[in-house]
């Protein structure tokens, strides 16, 4: 049976790639890059078809994926049992399964919007009521969509989801909903005929406007050609203009036959995010490493954001340096990710002697830009339900190597006066700080939390997964399950509950499930 094409992009598609080939899946329009290095067509034949579409996510933390429902609804019957990101494959994967499937269509209430703002809160379906019947708002979902305009004087209306939801981080909304297909976007809102950008042969943009405005003189909305279009034939395009007219005539009976309806009006994908700790960009690095130079910490450098580039404003275009002069000058700042690709293609018919050199070096640049005694270190603490809590970050306080490589972080915190210490019931009061041993790759951490006078108030052991480290901080998520031990040295395990909810909705798997547990029992009994 022929698998479903795969549409990759982003900063894991080369290890990605890999993994789908390697898998018997068929990529559709890889990168000219993608394409030389695995020597592949640029689509399957007689194919257009995106059956499922894998991008980074926006942390770059991981991926969203985008199935056809049918595809969706085959790999589920299978178990997806062939199917690489899958945690039946690989049990660290962190899984969401999206409430509000990109591109679906959505009749929201308007529960709140900001003129000032310019953003608008939308319920796109009723809370979850429990047993008393009031709403119950769940830790680990969302029913609000984000929609980034002020709605004036309106209840409810009509969204298309453009980014689903991720756990309890909102889907973001467009109105004007569009019915896409592989070829074509219907857009009934306008009578504009628009070509994909990257269509640049002028006799293709020129036919497929042609074909468009023939095309209008019997269907009354607006058309944008995707870039496929340009490799179809007139045939192609019509029957996909046909099939997409019959999704949008259910879809505007749909939204004439319930007027009050809250709730999904039209989907035909289904999404999900998968994220990625550190053992799992790690193995990337392995896969990317069989086609190209690839350092050591690949992804976790290219999944965290960019710095801001230097700006600066000139009186006269005269006044502006060349581009030799800024760099002299120190005018041009560039990001880690920029450095780690200007480095790798050093290392291209180098032999692996000279190779482990320049990573070696590169490296211990790189960790000594922003690992020195006393500085601050952000620690970037990522739940299950999606959120990533940026904690009070630490001064750096000591760091251990092992191998050239920073192995234990020791930070400096201070505390905030007010409230209970997690688990303890000890106030946290002036004065107080906590110091935090942070070693790279371990499964938890432990945080000894002191008063002014330097007395021991308690110790919290956080699980989590591996802990990895990268200009942006010390990153890891949060595994819910954690330890606290009192003044006296008397220790027990705190959340185990959230753990077990994280199970129940499948975002982690059994085997995570039993690591996190596991380590929490054997800080608790001493053995770690």
């Amino acid at each position: 049976m022929k698998k479903p094409n795969v549409f990759i992009r982003g900063i894991y598609s080369t290890a990605l790639t890999k993994l789908f080939i390697d898998a018997g899946y068929p990529i559709i329009f890889p990168s000219k890059e993608i394409q030389t290095r695995f020597k592949i067509p640029f689509r399957p034949i007689d194919s257009y078809s995106k059956d499922i579409s894998i991008r980074d996510r926006l942390d770059k933390q991981g991926v969203s994926i985008m199935f056809k429902k049918s595809v969706w609804n085959k790999l589920e019957e299978n178990n997806f049992e062939d199917f690489p990101l899958w945690q039946t494959h690989n049990p660290n994967l962190i899984v969401y399964n999206a409430r509000f499937q990109k591109n679906s269509i959505y009749r929201g209430l308007i529960i709140k919007s900001n003129r000032q703002n310019n953003f608008s809160y939308i319920r796109l379906a009723p809370e979850d009521i429990d047993k008393d019947g009031f709403e119950e708002e769940s830790s680990y979902s969302t029913t609000i969509g984000n929609y980034s305009h002020f709605i004036p004087d309106a209840k409810e209306g009509i969204f298309q989801v453009t980014h689903e939801d991720s756990g309890v981080i909102n889907p973001s909304l467009g109105s004007f909903f569009t019915i896409p297909g592989d070829l074509v976007v219907i857009v009934p809102y306008n009578d504009r005929v628009i070509i994909s950008k990257e269509i640049i042969n002028g006799r293709k943009k020129k036919w497929l406007f042609d074909l468009g405005k023939d095309i209008q003189r019997t269907k009354k909305y607006g058309f944008i050609f995707r870039t496929a279009a340009a490799l179809a034939s007139e045939k192609e395009i019509l029957e996909e203009v046909d099939k997409l007219e019959e999704d949008l005539i259910q879809t505007q009976n749909t939204i004439t036959k319930y007027p009050e309806k809250i709730g999904e009006i039209f989907s035909n994908y289904h999404s999900i995010n998968v994220i990625f700790p550190r053992q799992i960009k790690n193995s990337f690095d392995d896969v990317r490493r069989q086609m190209l130079p690839t350092m050591e910490s690949h992804h976790i450098i290219k999944a965290n954001p960019k710095i801001n580039q230097y700006k600066r404003f000139y009186k006269t275009k005269d006044d502006k340096p060349s581009f030799e002069k800024k760099i002299q000058e120190n005018e041009i700042k560039f990001t880690p990710s920029d450095l780690l690709t200007f480095t790798e293609n050093l290392m291209y018919g180098l032999d692996k002697r000279a190779n482990e050199k320049i990573c070696r070096n590169y490296l211990k640049q790189y960790y000594n830009d922003f690992l020195k005694p006393r500085k601050i270190l952000n620690i970037l603490h990522q739940k299950l339900n999606g959120k990533t809590i940026k904690l009070a970050p630490g001064s750096i306080h000591s760091i251990e190597y092992e191998s050239g490589r920073p192995h234990l972080i020791v930070l400096k915190r201070k505390l905030r006066e007010g409230g209970l210490y997690d688990g303890l019931n000890t106030p946290i009061e002036m004065g107080d700080y906590a110091i935090g041993k942070y070693t790279i790759g371990n499964w938890y951490y432990m945080s000894t939390y002191y008063s002014k006078k330097n007395e021991i108030k308690g110790r919290y052991y956080n699980i989590n997964t591996p802990i990895e480290l990268s200009h942006q901080g010390i990153r890891y998520i949060d595994l819910e399950i954690d330890v606290v031990e009192n003044m006296i040295g008397e220790r027990k395990i705190i959340d185990q509950e959230y753990l077990d909810k994280t199970l129940n909705l499948n975002i982690i798997s059994q085997e995570l499930y039993d690591k996190a547990f596991g380590v929490a029992e054997n800080i608790l009994e001493g053995r770690i």
